[in-house]
């Protein structure tokens, strides 16, 4: 059973779609995938629940929590698939430019908040890279601060400003500093940020009652310990 980390990061070495990956993995370098239709994708639910699975059933990118991971434990796999079934979000295609050419790709797939994958947010923009939440090095403190008044995240002050203007670009890119994403990340955490800052519970506690939002919670530490 995967562990809930307070950062945000993904580790999608946990492959659960076996017979997906064996096939992914069967193409040679530069060789064109089939092209990518959902509804007639042989391995797209299996590719969803892994997804659910290693993202814990969190949006990758704004961390809103869409459904209950564990309905998708190995246990419930029957010869390495996972078969058709209800599921919150859509799946994404972080390099929209992949999509032609690899579009079974499970390096560039994530499962986010379907609003998040609409055209106003993501859609078929082209992120930096930048906070790919699945890089093996991401470090999110790294890269990012949070704003607690205005529950925004802001590129961490020490980054060069020509790298702060590319991770201002992922955070609008990913959705995670739209405002429905803020309001709905505002609401979940002041309720948490307030008992820590006045001693009804500690950091700790709090960080174990949490469900989404993780890597919010955790960038407001110092301000929650003033």
């Amino acid at each position: 059973m995967p562990t809930l980390n307070s950062m945000r990061s993904i580790d999608k070495t946990a492959i659960l779609a076996k017979a997906y990956k064996k096939w992914e993995e069967g193409f040679a370098a530069g060789e064109h995938h089939p092209q990518y239709n959902s509804s007639s994708g042989k391995f797209y639910y299996d590719i969803i629940a892994n997804l659910i699975w290693v993202q814990k059933g969190l949006c990758a990118y704004t961390e809103f929590m869409m459904q209950d991971f564990e309905k998708c434990r190995l246990e419930k796999w029957v010869n390495d698939s996972f078969g058709k079934f209800d599921f919150a979000g859509e799946l994404d295609h972080y390099n929209p430019l992949l999509k032609e050419t690899e579009g079974w790709l499970w390096d560039n797939f994530f499962l986010i908040d379907a609003d998040v994958n609409s055209k106003k947010v993501k859609g078929a923009k082209e992120p930096q890279g930048i906070l790919k939440p699945d890089k093996p090095d991401f470090d999110p403190a790294y890269y990012l601060e949070y704003d607690v008044a205005n529950h925004l995240f802001i590129p961490n002050r020490e980054r060069l400003p020509e790298e702060q203007t590319s991770i201002l670009e992922d955070l609008n890119c990913l959705g995670l500093n739209w405002q429905p994403t803020v309001e709905r990340r505002g609401k979940y955490l002041n309720e948490y940020i307030s008992d820590v800052k006045y001693g009804v519970i500690t950091f700790e506690e709090a960080t174990k009652k949490i469900i989404q939002f993780f890597t919010a919670f955790d960038l407001c530490k110092n301000y929650m310990n003033e």
